[in-house]
């Protein structure tokens, strides 16, 4: 059996970590606190938060606009209901009954007479 020895390796990752740790610090320094560094913090934020607020603000008046129509649409569809008057009868009794009118017109009556009869 092959035995590893840990150490190295976890020696080696640990000596990585630790450069990309130093890296990164040096690559973004600590700010400098001073007396603008919590306006200059706030006035990011707030730049940040404009322009999610056009987007909240405009998607809540999309929603608006589109409750007013669904609402005018509802009462415009209740009111041509209330004009138009609906037949007692099911739409495919109304076809039906059309159906066998058109027929009618034509058809000539025509008399059957059974096969034993014509000898």
């Amino acid at each position: 059996m092959e035995t590893v020895n840990h150490n190295i390796y976890d020696q080696d990752d640990g000596q990585q970590l630790d450069a990309l740790f130093r890296a990164y610090r040096s690559a973004s320094p600590d700010p400098e606190p001073g007396p603008n560094f919590m306006p200059q913090l706030w006035q990011k934020i707030e730049a940040r938060e404009r322009g999610s607020a056009i987007f909240a603000r405009l998607a809540r008046s999309l929603v608006s606009v589109a409750l007013a129509l669904t609402l005018l649409m509802t009462i415009a569809v209740s009111l041509l209901r209330r004009q138009v008057s609906v037949p007692p009868e099911t739409y495919v009794e109304v076809l039906a009954e059309d159906h066998e009118s058109q027929n009618f017109d034509y058809f000539e009556p025509v008399h059957v007479e059974p096969a034993a009869d014509q000898h």
